[in-house]
C-alpha cells in the first residue's frame, strides 16, 4: 500500500473559496482514480491550508491514476483552472506505511494531530524500532491512525496520525502518557534521532472519509 500526502495553502483571503472547490468538485473527480482516505483544514502550525491523504495499490497504480486524472477535461475546466488564483503553494510526500502499527481508522468524530518528524539520515530503522518498543505502553492512552516514512518528496521523514476527541482529550492522552517511564524514556531517545519535529491540527471536512 502507498499513501500520498498533499498540503495546500491558500492566499489568506481565498481560503474558503479553495475549501469549496477542493472539498466538493475537486475530491469528486479525483475519487474516480484514488481513493480517498482523509481531506482536512488545519487549525494550528500552517494557516490556510487543507491536508488531503490519498491511498494506492503500489508506484503503478499511482502513475495509472495521475495519468487518468490528467486526461480528464472536467478536472481542468472545473477544478484546475478555477483553483490556480486561489493557491499560494503546493506540497506532496509519497509515504510508505511502517510495518510498526497497522493502518486503524477510528470511530466516532475526531479532531486529528499530524506529527511529522524530520530525521538525521539514515536513522528511520532505528527510530521506527524505538517506537514500537514504546507503543507497548502508549496504546494503552490512544492509538494512531497510521504511522508512514516518506518515499519521494522531503526525505528522511517520519508522519504518523492521531485521533482525539478533542485539544483537550489530546492534552489529557499525552500528560497521563508521559506518567509511563518506558514512554519518557522513548520519547527521550527518539529525540536524539530527530532534527526537528512539527505538530498540525487537522479538522475533517465534510469529504473527509475520516471524520
Amino acid at each position: 500500500m502507498l499513501y500520498e500526502l498533499r498540503t495546500y495553502r491558500a492566499r489568506p483571503d481565498r481560503f474558503s473559496r479553495l475549501v469549496a472547490l477542493a472539498s466538493g468538485v475537486g475530491v469528486k473527480i479525483a475519487a474516480k482514480y484514488a481513493k480517498l482516505a482523509g481531506h482536512w483544514t488545519t487549525e494550528m502550525e500552517g494557516v490556510n491550508e487543507i491536508v488531503q491523504l490519498w491511498q494506492y495499490e503500489d508506484f503503478a497504480d499511482r502513475t495509472r491514476a495521475a495519468e487518468a486524472l490528467a486526461r480528464d477535461k472536467g478536472w481542468q475546466r472545473r477544478y484546475m483552472v478555477p483553483r490556480a488564483p486561489l493557491i499560494e503553494r503546493v506540497r506532496s510526500m509519497v509515504l510508505v506505511p511502517a510495518d510498526v502499527w497497522p493502518y486503524t481508522p477510528p470511530s466516532g468524530e475526531n479532531i486529528y494531530e499530524l506529527r511529522n518528524y524530520r530525521l538525521h539520515p539514515g536513522k528511520t530503522r532505528e527510530w521506527l524500532d524505538v517506537w514500537r518498543r514504546g507503543m507497548s505502553v502508549r496504546q494503552e492512552y490512544s492509538k494512531p491512525v497510521g504511522i508512514w516514512y516518506s518515499e519521494l518528496g522531503e526525505l528522511n521523514r517520519i508522519v504518523h496520525l492521531w485521533p482525539y476527541k478533542s485539544l483537550a482529550h489530546r492534552y489529557e492522552v499525552r500528560t497521563n502518557a508521559l506518567g509511563e517511564e518506558l514512554w519518557r524514556e522513548t520519547v527521550a531517545t527518539l529525540a536524539t534521532l530527530m532534527q526537528a519535529m512539527e505538530s498540525t491540527i487537522l479538522l475533517p471536512t465534510a469529504a473527509s472519509p475520516l471524520k
